[in-house]
């Protein structure tokens, strides 16, 4: 392959850094990617290197170490067609609703990112190729995701998250009585994790005791962290097959839990930028229903 079809971006591991997974590590540090499958796939066709080596799986990290993904010039992806709400758009970023089921990104065709392939525009200089996600929603999740479309716009939006400079505010229905707001402190994979919440109704359920209507405010970002922290509070997000375990719940709807709203700085003016959607009809309508059906 010639060189005119390589461009490689490097990136130093933060000092903090002292024995971390490289596959772990790089998603973070080179969004492009976007999950580990993608970084294992990069690995695997030595576009990634460390310190100058090609890459292996087991590899770890610590501060100081180099690390440099190569671009290799690729077909455009198919478009995966999809009727998908954009809630904001300038030449730099564009945020949508995602529906629940389908992925942000990663190494498969039904994605968000799939979804716009060719149909965002921008006239910054430094656009990508296709509308990159700064941030994931689990497959089941539905609501905000902002997705860059200028390489700046990447890079500074991805060092905001790691600076836990944006807020994100999430709506669930979970099972049981939440009676007041609260904070759990409570590690993930031994990585410090933190989420708030707050009720904003109960109600009781025929079959279920309770349902709790909740804001949920993730301070920190680990994968799963608001479905694990209610699950092991005995909350567990209506819907939630993955973390039911033996308990009950509903399913075949969806899971009932949505991105809400994002306040953050703009990756280029600097800029406040607040973003929000109403709480899903559906999630509003269970809640009435269980409270109906109760006293019927």
């Amino acid at each position: 392959m010639s060189k005119e079809n390589k461009q490689s971006d490097a990136h130093i591991v933060d000092g903090a850094i002292i024995n971390e997974s490289l596959i772990d590590y790089a998603v973070n540090a080179f969004p492009v990617l976007g999950s580990r499958s993608a970084v294992k796939k990069a690995i695997a066709t030595e576009r990634l290197k460390k310190n100058g080596h090609v890459a292996r799986f087991g590899d770890r990290v610590k501060g100081g170490d180099r690390l440099e993904l190569e671009h290799r010039n690729r077909p455009k992806p198919k478009t995966f067609k999809l009727d998908i709400e954009t809630v904001y758009e300038d030449d730099y970023l564009i945020i949508v609703n995602k529906p629940g089921g389908i992925a942000v990104n990663g190494n498969r065709y039904k994605t968000v990112e799939n979804a716009l392939a060719g149909t965002v525009r921008t006239k910054a200089e430094d656009a990508l190729p296709q509308p990159v996600a700064t941030h994931r929603l689990d497959v089941p999740t539905k609501g905000l995701v902002i997705l860059a479309k200028t390489k700046t716009a990447l890079i500074n939006m991805n060092k905001d998250f790691q600076e836990k400079k944006v807020q994100k505010t999430y709506v669930a229905v979970v099972h049981g009585q939440l009676a007041e707001k609260g904070t759990i402190e409570e590690p993930i994979k031994g990585k410090r994790a933190i989420t708030e919440f707050e009720p904003l109704k109960v109600v009781p359920s025929r079959n279920f005791g309770h349902f709790s209507l909740v804001k949920l405010y993730p301070v920190t970002g680990r994968t799963h962290q608001l479905r694990i922290h209610m699950s092991n509070r005995g909350h567990l997000v209506v819907g939630d097959k993955m973390y039911a375990k033996r308990q009950t719940t509903i399913l075949g709807k969806g899971m009932y839990l949505c991105a809400v709203s994002l306040r953050f700085q703009h990756p280029i003016s600097g800029e406040e930028v607040y973003v929000e959607i109403p709480t899903p009809p559906r999630f509003l309508r269970l809640v009435d229903r269980e409270e109906n059906r109760f006293g019927e």
